[in-house]
């Protein structure tokens, strides 16, 4: 299994080939709430949310990029996009902010 990791965004490899849902161009995956700053993947992909679990085809090479990480490209395949959450001082799950 293939597991990427991207700052706060990491991406699962699925042993799909393919999944039905919109074609997405520059798509944010997560976006920083204090910096303004996002993780994208820059060229089209297809997007869909399955059960819960949101997903992306890679149709082609991409760069996963961000304004304070390296750049990594994505080959070509189906993901499913987790972002890092974390526990508060007062026991609240939420999504890592940037």
């Amino acid at each position: 299994m293939v597991w990427i990791r991207h700052g706060d965004v990491i991406l699962r490899k699925l042993n799909k080939t393919k999944i039905k849902g919109c074609v997405k161009h520059d798509l944010v995956l997560a976006e920083g709430e204090v910096t303004g700053h996002s993780h994208r993947l820059t060229r089209s992909v297809i997007e869909c949310v399955d059960g819960g679990q949101r997903l992306v085809q890679v149709l082609e090479p991409t760069e996963l990029v961000h304004e304070e990480h390296d750049s990594l490209v994505i080959l070509e395949g189906v993901y499913e996009v987790l972002v890092q959450r974390e526990v508060d001082l007062l026991g609240e799950v939420r999504q890592v902010m940037d």
